[in-house]
């Protein structure tokens, strides 16, 4: 945070912060705040008043420096108070938040909370904008689930990814989509049997999602040994998307572990041509 010790607004958002930190307990393996502020005498911004929690007894690290000479300030390029910068462990700026106004805590909180993989009900994109209603709907409470799996799958963080699906589909047991993005993940980490109890009979609403499913099916039934079954689902899921390098790629396993080697290098080398924007006639897999 960057910081102006007598500014009305700097105030307010040292506030927000702190409020926002104290309640990070537990919650994130490694979070340090760094506070600079412009006035070396006066550096009690960031300190808790009496009766307001202490930021540093969260777990969180909290440094406050002085930046009398506006150094730091100005390898940060920055021209307005408060601003606010969110970075990882590689020190690859994550957001951005310049000024202090009416949504300043609630974005701030929802894109920490982003950057430390904490699970959380409302999409990042969606922390700053008014709301006259709260949308407590089963259906949106489940999409919420599904895009904060997604976020996590992203981050590596494949069960807490497993365990937002599983909570979405909890809430929405029909719905083929959060059927269909389970199994997909499912068989993607080598869970195929895992895989086939979720998706195997929900319907397809799409051409797309039809391909969609049958590839997860085929990879599927190729971790359980069933090459047959996979072949035939695999090449059912090429034809209704023929520029799929997935599809492919899932079939040239099954080649492989067919030992039909020659058939296996023929698809991949079909799979790496699609990815590169060539086309190809699925039908000389046959």
């Amino acid at each position: 945070m960057f910081l102006s010790s007598k500014q009305k607004n700097s105030i307010r958002a040292a506030k927000d912060i702190k409020g926002i930190v104290s309640k990070l307990a537990g919650q994130a393996k490694s979070l340090s705040v760094v506070v600079a502020v412009n006035d070396p005498n006066n550096q009690t911004i960031f300190c808790s008043e009496p009766n307001e929690p202490d930021p540093n007894e969260s777990g969180v690290v909290v440094r406050v420096v002085a930046d009398t000479e506006y150094k730091l300030w100005g390898k940060f390029g920055i021209i307005a108070t408060p601003t606010v910068i969110i970075s990882d462990m590689n020190d690859t700026v994550l957001w951005v938040k310049a000024g202090h106004g009416y949504n300043f805590a609630p974005v701030v909180r929802a894109r920490l909370n982003q950057a430390l993989g904490i699970a959380q009900e409302i999409d990042p994109n969606e922390a700053g904008r008014v709301r006259t209603v709260t949308n407590a709907t089963l259906d949106a409470r489940a999409i919420r689930h599904l895009q904060m799996a997604k976020m996590l799958q992203e981050k590596g963080r494949i069960e807490s990814a497993i365990v937002q699906m599983r909570k979405a589909r909890e809430l929405d047991p029909n719905s083929p989509k959060l059927a269909l993005e389970l199994g997909k993940l499912l068989s993607a980490i080598g869970r195929g049997k895992e895989a086939l109890e979720v998706i195997e009979g929900i319907p397809a609403i799409s051409r797309h999602d039809k391909a969609e499913l049958l590839t997860a099916s085929g990879s599927a039934k190729r971790q359980l040994g069933e090459l047959d079954k996979a072949e035939e689902l695999l090449i059912r899921a090429s034809k209704l998307n023929t520029k799929s390098g997935r599809v492919l790629f899932e079939l040239g396993k099954v080649h492989q572990a067919k030992g039909e080697v020659e058939k296996a290098m023929l698809t991949y080398y079909r799979a790496l041509t699609l990815v590169f924007g060539k086309e190809l006639n699925i039908s000389d897999l046959k």
